[in-house]
């Protein structure tokens, strides 16, 4: 029987994720929703999956989800 072996992010990449993408998110939904051109929905839309993409790397930085499994 072989064993799967989870392998997982360190928890520093977590930490770095979320020190990149918070600006990233907070100029893009200024923008979406105050800018000269208002686009509610594509801010939204970009709102929600960068906080899907934080989420998902605490969840694989933190040992929730495993990003590869190796057979072995």
């Amino acid at each position: 029987m072989k064993r799967l072996k989870r392998i997982f992010f360190p928890k520093w990449v977590a930490w770095f994720v979320l020190l990149v993408i918070v600006p990233v998110f907070l100029v893009l939904e200024y923008e979406a929703f105050y800018g000269k051109e208002q686009y509610p929905l594509m801010g939204a839309v970009f709102g929600f999956i960068l906080v899907l993409t934080v989420a998902m790397a605490f969840l694989v930085s933190y040992g929730k989800v495993p990003y590869m499994l190796i057979e072995g």
